[in-house]
């Protein structure tokens, strides 16, 4: 399947999942999440903050527990820079003020926000709508995340976050494109 088609169908898929069940999974993805990153030495940490009106992974239960259990660790979000596609990251504390751009996303306020560069990062969490047996994810088309982790160490930890199973392969991969390391599902983490 291309991605046009899987960004289709995934998202209508996801939109299409009760409250109850989008809860219930989000939790479980997220404890084992925080299983897999209590076994990974990391010292900065990049999230994306969830887009209400997309039923993404709750991601503000990832940012909120690794302040609790990893105290000494920077948590990073993500900033667009209006009228670009490229993305600044800034340091999240219970003291950012956030806003929201103009996708509905809460995004920090840059004047007021410590700037993390992108080679800092050790481990991201990257947003996605599908993902393959092969590691290569589908996001929302924007290519923000790819621009920006090819900004990232070599050695950076990608994982991203599903609801649902990968598809076996992505036909229209190109070579912008990058893999993950892990993809953190309801019941399966996918390493490559």
């Amino acid at each position: 399947m291309t991605k046009a088609s899987l960004r289709d169908d995934f998202l209508t898929q996801r939109l299409s999942l009760p409250s109850a069940e989008l809860d219930q999974k989000s939790n479980l993805i997220i404890a084992t999440l925080m299983d897999l990153l209590g076994n990974t030495r990391f010292k900065v940490i990049h999230s994306f903050l969830p887009h209400a009106n997309k039923n993404e992974v709750d991601t503000w239960k990832v940012v909120s527990a690794c302040q609790v259990s990893f105290q000494d660790v920077i948590v990073a979000v993500p900033y667009v820079v209006p009228g670009t596609r490229q993305m600044q990251h800034y340091e999240f504390t219970t003291q950012t003020v956030l806003k929201e751009n103009r996708w509905g996303i809460p995004e920090p306020d840059p004047l007021h926000a410590v700037m993390i560069q992108p080679d800092a990062m050790d481990v991201v969490i990257v947003p996605l709508l599908a993902f393959d047996k092969l590691g290569y994810r589908v996001g929302y088309g924007g290519g923000f995340y790819d621009r920006f982790l090819s900004q990232c160490r070599k050695d950076v930890i990608k994982i991203g976050l599903s609801f649902f199973n990968p598809v076996e392969r992505i036909a229209d991969v190109d070579a912008y494109d990058i893999t993950m390391n892990y993809c953190v599902t309801p019941r399966t983490v996918w390493a490559w």
